[in-house]
């Protein structure tokens, strides 16, 4: 669900933003785009964020945003099973989860360090903590151009 090209990863300064290559691969094709260059270590501390706030009984429905451009797509909590864009919870858990680790780990390797990926650690173990429930929970995906 979410491609990363570690590769393209780059820092012009310590401190500085981290750019690189980051998409989400859906049923119907990638989002914004293959090969779309943001900033990962931002968006996936957002994204794990709000993953987390879709615990609360509450809401039903968060924002996962791309830094460039007005992309973004909202995650609906009880998607529809038979629709195009639904996924199963633990889908988009383990695949924010997987992303989230790789990023932390290939960051500390080429020791690309900044505020936000302490930011993203933190969220990351916020994520391993939250045990996933209702794991046929489904999420629809609707796609958001502004």
């Amino acid at each position: 669900m979410i491609a990363l090209d570690l590769q393209t990863f780059q820092q012009s300064r310590e401190g500085a933003n981290v750019t690189g290559v980051i998409f989400l691969e859906l049923h119907d094709g990638a989002f914004p785009g293959r090969g779309w260059s943001d900033f990962p270590v931002i968006i996936l501390g957002w994204w794990a964020d709000a993953l987390a706030q879709l615990e609360v009984p509450a809401r039903r429905e968060v924002q996962w945003r791309f830094m460039d451009g007005p992309h973004g797509v909202t995650l609906i909590k009880g998607g529809v099973a038979a629709s195009p864009g639904a996924f199963e919870l633990s889908q988009v858990h383990s695949s924010l989860l997987e992303a989230a680790e790789r990023v932390v780990a290939h960051c500390d390797q080429q020791r690309m360090f900044s505020r936000d990926l302490e930011t993203l650690r933190d969220n990351l173990q916020r994520l391993k903590a939250n045990q996933i429930t209702g794991a046929n929970s489904r999420y629809a995906i609707q796609f958001d151009h502004h």
